[in-house]
């Protein structure tokens, strides 16, 4: 086993200066997925037969990385890049070990595999002893492996907040942290060089800020390598072998030393930790990783200090990409001279620790404070995420020892607060949800719920879905109760988990409930989708059909198992197993009431398709659009909200008529599920379109032609031609300016977003911008920033100063302060929705209603 480190670097082309040609406008998952192409593109350049094995689980904020995977199949196989979605994380974990065995494997086709794993923290969490035997299994040096980890700092998507670094710096796992698109693609360049230089496992820590962000990529990030050892002198091949007892220790060594000290010289040879502006005398240095140092540039900028204010002042900054494993050469350096070094990073430290530990013993050393000062005094808050604004005051009270406060920006006063009653935007299920059926209990039930979209039953209210008692991770609904039951005089409890989740490993959970002998009722919600990330395939569920998983269920010990759904037609010609029965879905309150009669363990199957899905499918002609609408006769309709009761159907809004507050059926989003009729109410009305051949007998053929062309093709037809129009008058800067869009998920707010900064990218424009999402997918609040400019953006893509334009989609959103605080009286034009929307709270509740429209114009005028 060779144990020196001695070997030299060389920077190959590329490498570090940019490269003339276009810009490409990429998103944040966009550029994680040319992280693999362009790595197999560079080996093709450089003559090595090289191919690559992805795998992972879905998960936000990396929820789109699969589905553009999917989306590029054909590119993927013409550079021999196999994607394998994975039914868990640790079991993509473990099929990427085993990737690294093909290089020197007898009969092997590649010079080497790339393996790619992706996955968010709580996967990662799932993943560990899988990556644990995967680093003494080592990377090869002509694949490597990078991990791909999501984290969700705020958390806007997940159940806990999120930062892995700590996690990966465990397992040794060198850790990359990219803060925008341009980042992404070099350092992905650098990790899989890193990897294959080391034989480690190296990783790019992906925060939602970053995944859900988008921008232009520069040329040199387009073409982006990394380094290559020099060979002949002192090189290290890194040696892939499975785990063996007898060799752990020194494979353990190895890890320890050899591959960590190569992994560490990687990082200074690289410059991945750099000063980036400061002069020699300055007495104040900042230190910042990944995304946080954009908020830093941010924070700089809110105070009115550019780069030769930030030089004058003496400040000096660094910019860290690469947190684990740290060097200590660049922070001695840095360190040379300062008086103080304030360390900004989130969560839990880890830069923070690692300077002290790297200055100790130097001449002079600096002072160092991040979370707390030199008193001791809390001065950087270690939870949520550190924005330009929170930083802004910190940074002035640490310049405000040199620096007088007249040469600081003042911070813009704190808007007034202007209630808008108990008004919010929260997510929901779609309409025609199964999840509005499904999660409905019998009175006094209690239920735990964990990972998916019947989690949005926390928002519902108690008497619909039953009380709460329990949240469990994926994978461990209904292991709570194990714990609790015994110990309580309650003796029977409802898990609802979904069937992506009893694919991943909720089965699990199922037996050990069956091995307690616990009484419990597990609600499988079988809708055919990951539906919270986006629509993915559940792992087998097209290959495992429902009465499939009964018979597993049964035989697995469960006592009783009935199946409800919305169509029960398709099981007459299936084979059910002993005991299994079919019933209607509007009998799932009875089936419930059945099932917890039952003592030990039951499992009620709700089986509805998931109605996102089902409207894709309908809007791409793979199934037939429905043959009846349903309307509300408003004369008939009394407004008091039953038919919202009984569907929980977002489509069923409240609308204020001349006749008083009414209910209608909002066409656009109805996804035709028809539950909202049954309730006994004499206003609905059923329309079924007659066919197109028997319309024009009744009408008249020449009359329905003469409808149709005054209709939307015969109006395009008529179009102005672009030298018609009147070229617009600009009132804002056309060189540099913001927009901020909030509004509803689904409502084309990303779109937009997308489209301006595709535009400006083809114009010649700079573009950063964030489509902050969340729980966009489910009716909730997304909000979408983007920023414009010729020349290089280099600061946060969250919007931290007055915008330009405040584009509100929606009422509601847009009056949140988060996104009223960048309105600025006298700079933004505010162009904002006047269509109400109604909130999910407003479908049962006649006292809840939307602002007055006066309310919105004070709040953005103020």
């Amino acid at each position: 086993m060779t144990t020196s480190t001695d070997r030299s670097f060389a920077l190959l082309p590329g490498a570090r200066d940019a490269l003339e040609g276009e810009a490409v406008f990429l998103t944040g998952i966009q550029a994680l997925v040319r992280v693999v192409l362009d790595a197999m593109r560079r080996d093709r350049g450089a003559g090595l037969h090289t191919a690559a094995f992805v795998s992972g689980y879905p998960g936000s904020p990396l929820a789109g990385f699969d589905k553009e995977m999917i989306r590029h199949k054909e590119l993927l196989a013409e550079l021999d890049v196999v994607h394998l979605p994975a039914q868990n994380e640790e079991l993509a974990a473990t099929a990427v070990a085993g990737s690294q065995l093909a290089q020197g494997f007898q009969g092997a086709r590649y010079d080497g595999v790339l393996g790619a794993w992706y996955g968010k923290a709580p996967g990662l969490g799932r993943a560990l002893d899988a990556m644990w035997h995967g680093q003494f299994t080592g990377a090869s040096s002509n694949g490597g492996v990078l991990l791909f980890v999501g984290d969700d700092p705020a958390p806007k998507s997940s159940m806990v907040p999120s930062a892995s670094e700590h996690t990966l710096a465990s397992l040794h796992v060198p850790v990359l942290f990219p803060g925008t698109v341009d980042e992404i693609l070099s350092l992905g360049a650098h990790g899989v060089a890193l990897s294959r230089a080391s034989g480690l496992w190296t990783a790019l820590k992906i925060v939602a800020s970053v995944a859900d962000g988008f921008g232009t990529a520069s040329a040199g990030a387009l073409h982006a390598v990394g380094i290559d050892p020099r060979p002949g002198v002192g090189s290290y091949v890194p040696m892939v072998r499975p785990p063996c007892v007898p060799d752990s220790v020194r494979t353990e060594q190895e890890i320890a030393t050899v591959r960590s000290e190569i992994a560490s010289e990687y990082g200074r040879v690289a410059g991945l930790n750099r000063v980036t502006v400061g002069a020699d005398d300055a007495w104040l240095g900042i230190v910042a990783p990944g995304s946080v140092y954009r908020e830093l540039l941010a924070a700089m900028e809110r105070l009115g200090l550019d780069e030769a204010a930030i030089r004058r002042y003496g400040v000096r900054l660094m910019h860290v990409q690469m947190l684990h494993p740290l060097e200590p050469l660049s922070f001695r350096t840095f360190g040379r001279g300062l008086s103080e070094i304030l360390v900004i990073e989130e969560k839990q430290p880890l830069l923070e620790p690692y300077l002290r530990q790297a200055l100790y013993g130097t001449a002079d050393p600096p002072r160092i404070v991040g979370r707390r000062d030199e008193q001791g005094k809390p001065l950087l808050p270690g939870f949520g995420v550190l924005s330009s604004s929170e930083l802004a005051g910190p940074i002035a009270a640490r310049l405000g020892q040199r620096v007088p406060d007249s040469a600081l920006s003042p911070q813009r006063a704190e808007r007034p607060k202007i209630q808008v009653a108990s008004v919010q935007r929260s997510p929901f299920f779609c309409s025609g949800c199964p999840h509005n059926s499904s999660t409905q209990v019998p009175n006094g039930a209690l239920v735990g719920v964990g990972t998916g979209c019947h989690a949005l039953s926390a928002w519902a209210d108690e008497h619909r879905v039953g009380k709460i008692v329990t949240k469990a991770q994926m994978g461990g609904e209904g292991a709570t109760w194990l714990g609790l039951e015994p110990f309580v005089a309650a003796d029977h409890m409802f898990q609802n988990m979904g069937d992506g989740t009893y694919f991943h490993s909720g089965q699990l959970a199922i037996q050990a409930a069956v091995a307690a002998g616990s009484h419990i009722t597990f609600k499988l919600l079988y809708n055919g989708a990951i539906a919270m990330t986006g629509g993915q395939d559940p792992a087998e569920s097209n290959s495992r059909p429902v009465e499939d998983v009964a018979e597993v269920l049964i035989r697995q010990g469960v006592a009783r198992v009935l199946i409800t759904t919305d169509d029960p037609k398709k099981y007459r010609a299936v084979r059910l197993p002993r005991g299994v029965e079919v019933w209607h879905r509007k009998r799932v309150l009875e089936a419930q009431t059945v099932l917890a009669r039952v003592p030990g363990v039951t499992v009620l199957i709700h089986d509805q398709r998931c109605a996102a899905e089902k409207r894709r499918d309908r809007t791409r002609g793979r199934l037939p659009r429905p043959d009846r609408r349903v309307y509300i006769n408003e004369r008939v309709c009394e407004g008091c909200g039953d038919c919202g009761a009984v569907s929980n159907c977002l489509s069923v809004e409240p609308v204020e008529t001349e006749l008083g507050r009414k209910t209608a059926i909002n066409q656009t989003s109805c996804n035709a599920d028809y539950s909202c009729i049954d309730g006994n109410c004499p206003s609905f009305v059923t329309v079924r379109p007659w066919p197109p051949g028997i319309a024009a007998r009744v009408l008249g053929r020449g009359r329905v032609t003469r409808a149709a062309q005054d209709g939307p093709v015969g109006r395009q037809q008529h179009a102005p031609k672009p030298g018609d129009v009147m070229e617009p008058r600009a009132i804002v800067d056309p060189e540099d300016f913001s927009i901020r869009m909030p509004g509803i998920g689904g409502t084309g707010v990303v779109t937009v977003s997308q489209i301006v900064g595709m535009a400006a990218t083809h114009a010649g424009r700079h573009v950063h911008g964030l489509d902050q999402t969340g729980l966009s997918q489910k009716a909730g609040a997304v909000v979408s920033d983007v920023r414009v400019s010729t020349r290089p953006l280099l600061g946060s893509n969250q919007l931290g100063h007055a915008a330009d334009l405040y584009l509100g989609f929606d009422q509601v959103v847009a009056l949140l302060p988060g996104n009223l605080d960048t309105v600025e009286h006298g700079r933004t034009v505010a162009v904002v929705s006047s269509s109400p929307v109604p909130t999910a709270d407003m479908l049962t509740q006649a006292d809840r209603s939307l602002p007055p429209r006066e309310h919105v114009e004070a709040a953005l005028s103020t």
